[in-house]
């Protein structure tokens, strides 16, 4: 779970859309305007109060797992687990395995079309 150490207007919004609320009811969770939210959204840069920063931990936090996937991806942060190298080498042997199978019966097909 992505960890936020000064939450800003993008954070905000990223964790609005993670957890699909609408900016009304995001901004009445909040004790805020959603004027306030518009205004996050098109100055990502503004640093809430710390009363809401302290509001959005907590809404992170109680988030379901689903919700902090999307938050992180909205973010650019996005968190799945890299491939194992085993699995990735027996992927690129299969890929080869195919790829002369496939070449071996293109050979197949030119050798019967010619032959006719």
């Amino acid at each position: 779970m992505p960890v936020i150490d000064e939450w800003t207007g993008r954070h905000a919004h990223a964790l609005r859309t993670a957890l699909r609320m609408t900016n009304e009811a995001f901004a009445e969770r909040l004790g805020i305007s959603p004027r306030t939210l518009t205004k996050w959204r098109e100055r990502p840069e503004l640093v809430p109060s710390p009363h809401l920063q302290q509001a959005l931990d907590t809404y992170l936090n109680q988030a379901p797992p689903d919700a902090h996937e999307r938050f992180a991806a909205n973010l650019g942060l996005d968190e799945r687990t890299p491939i194992d190298n085993t699995v990735l080498t027996q992927l690129n042997a299969a890929l080869g395995d195919l790829a002369r199978a496939l070449a071996r019966l293109e050979s197949e097909d030119t050798t019967r079309s010619s032959s006719r």
